[in-house]
């Protein structure tokens, strides 16, 4: 299973100890190997399988050949080109990955951990919340801003699925009176560490399900 140890820092657990741990880093639009510890090899797997978009990681290391990484143009490079199991989302209900989901919560999903707590938490979690559905189920996803008292006070994220019907599974952590404004769709997340945070959450929930 993935675990968060840091801002683009992740590990492998299995047995409940941390086996393998990869440091990335993205610059000018590319993901790179900064350093690895440990049998990587299921953890890379699971980082090639989490992605969101068609890319690569890169590296400098030698041992990255070992991992299926191939060299090209003096680097080795890995490809991470998701392909969506068609036969895993048609087998889940909405009912049962809002349930794995909303299990899979915990301060290192949030986008903002200092304020997240047992007895909200969806609070941070919209972004990767919606890049999951959309694994399972398709659609879009869509962004807008949370206003209080005729201020915006936050932006939220949710999914617009293939049949028009909206989705927000993580609603419930505004709790005072805030309305959305218009929303517009949202094609890429870029609040730093989303990645990292969503490959946890999708590890995670695919453990639960089973698939």
């Amino acid at each position: 299973m993935i675990v968060r140890i840091a801002d683009r820092h992740v590990g492998w657990q299995r047995g409940g100890e941390v086996v393998a741990s990869v440091r990335l880093e993205r610059k000018d639009g590319e993901l790179t190997v900064a350093e690895f510890e440990g049998d990587a090899g299921e953890l890379f797997d699971a980082i090639v399988s989490a992605g969101t978009a068609a890319t690569c990681l890169l590296g400098d290391d030698d041992a990255l050949a070992a991992y299926g990484f191939e060299q090209r143009d003096g680097r080795w490079v890995r490809e991470l080109t998701p392909k969506p199991d068609d036969a895993a989302a048609r087998a889940v209900t909405l009912a049962e990955l809002e349930d794995a989901i909303r299990a899979s919560w915990t301060r290192e999903i949030s986008e903002e951990p200092d304020k997240w707590s047992d007895e909200n938490p969806a609070f941070g979690c919209c972004a990767v919340t919606s890049m999951v559905v959309r694994d399972y189920l398709g659609g879009d996803l869509v962004i807008a801003g949370v206003v209080k008292d005729g201020v915006r006070v936050d932006r939220h994220v949710w999914n617009v699925l293939p049949s028009g019907l909206a989705v927000d599974l993580s609603r419930d952590q505004f709790r005072d009176g805030e309305q959305y404004e218009a929303p517009q769709p949202l094609k890429e997340s870029t609040v730093d560490g989303t990645l990292e945070r969503y490959e946890l959450l999708a590890a995670r929930v695919r453990e639960r399900l089973g698939s």
